[in-house]
């Protein structure tokens, strides 16, 4: 089960065996707290953990499961990074007692992967319930972002919303955390009900790779001398300027696919799905590629590879950039 799915499948029964597994360590803390508030579990004298990061022998893990609670109503076991959900090893006393609970023993597993194919994944899908904790991607986030707001009780303007989108949508992978953190952080500094963009831009730090998309802003606005400027500020540290090759690079190669797709018939926000975006973003990619000629992306493209070889064996320069910068603005 995705993660909403999930939650609200715990205001229901609760299951004595859980699996929750995958890369989103925000999806993961949520639902095991959740299930733990259901259960109503005092953490200090009730719920005992194992972390197999440490290495506990799995006959204690497999004890501490199968163990009736004798100072408490209920027998609670965390099991974290459980590799033997992905490792070939087996146990059948372990799928012995899984398969037949307890009523007052629960059991929480965690595991950054979980492979479905495994005898142990299928039993506990069968007997319990498993959360797959997926990273959002950039443009995913709209559904999380409006259950965070509900949950605090404020609305975004169309212009924060589109504001947030945009930072957002450079991004690979999100940190929920960070998001979650940053909203609380803005909330509690707006009186009212609507987060405006200035509100966002006052209070909201912006992780590098946002901070670097002022780059690309300037670039498509075809502001060389804001460009420059932004360039030289990443340049105080020398070893960032890789960095900012690299998002030149994936600029002009989202610029080029946008191109190439809205040749095939792909136009607005359709082009979210194939550019692997937000489609709001990806419809502003699409808008601004057609002001870029082919020919020119296409030599840019070659020249950041050759300026990025150049930079890193010390033949070049911020130089190098500044040309590429000056010749993409004066399109």
């Amino acid at each position: 089960m995705k993660f909403k799915e999930f939650i609200s499948s715990l205001d229901g029964d609760i299951k004595n065996v859980y699996l929750l597994c995958g890369e989103e360590t925000f999806f993961i803390d949520k639902a095991r707290e959740k299930i733990l508030s259901r259960l109503g579990v005092d953490k200090a004298t009730e719920l005992l953990t194992f972390d197999c990061d440490i290495k506990p022998a799995l006959s204690d893990i497999i004890s501490a499961i199968d163990s009736s609670p004798f100072f408490a109503a209920r027998n609670v076991v965390l099991v974290k990074n459980a590799a033997f959900f992905s490792a070939e090893k087996k146990s059948e006393r372990l799928e012995n007692i899984l398969r037949d609970m307890q009523p007052t023993n629960y059991v929480i597993f965690t595991a950054k992967t979980a492979d479905k194919r495994r005898k142990l994944y299928k039993l506990v899908e069968k007997v319990g319930a498993v959360l797959e904790a997926e990273p959002l991607r950039s443009w995913e986030i709209d559904g999380w972002l409006n259950d965070k707001l509900a949950s605090l009780g404020k609305v975004m303007s169309g212009e924060a919303r589109r504001h947030f989108n945009e930072r957002l949508g450079i991004l690979p992978e999100i940190s929920l955390w960070y998001l979650e953190n940053e909203l609380d952080k803005v909330a509690l500094n707006v009186t009212g009900k609507e987060i405006s963009a200035a509100d966002l831009r006052r209070n909201m730090l912006a992780p590098p790779e946002v901070s670097n998309f002022a780059l690309t802003d300037a670039v498509d606005e075809r502001k060389a001398q804001k460009a420059i400027y932004l360039l030289k500020l990443q340049a105080r540290v020398p070893a960032k300027l890789p960095l900012v090759t690299t998002l030149l690079v994936n600029h002009v190669r989202r610029l080029l696919r946008a191109k190439f797709f809205i040749a095939q018939g792909v136009v607005g926000r359709r082009l979210g799905e194939p550019l692997e975006m937000n489609p709001y973003i990806a419809q502003k990619v699409g808008e601004t590629s057609k002001t870029y000629p082919q020919k020119l992306l296409e030599k840019v493209f070659i020249e950041l590879a050759e300026a990025d070889f150049n930079l890193k064996t010390g033949r070049a320069g911020i130089e190098a950039l500044e040309r590429i910068l000056i010749k993409l603005c004066k399109r």
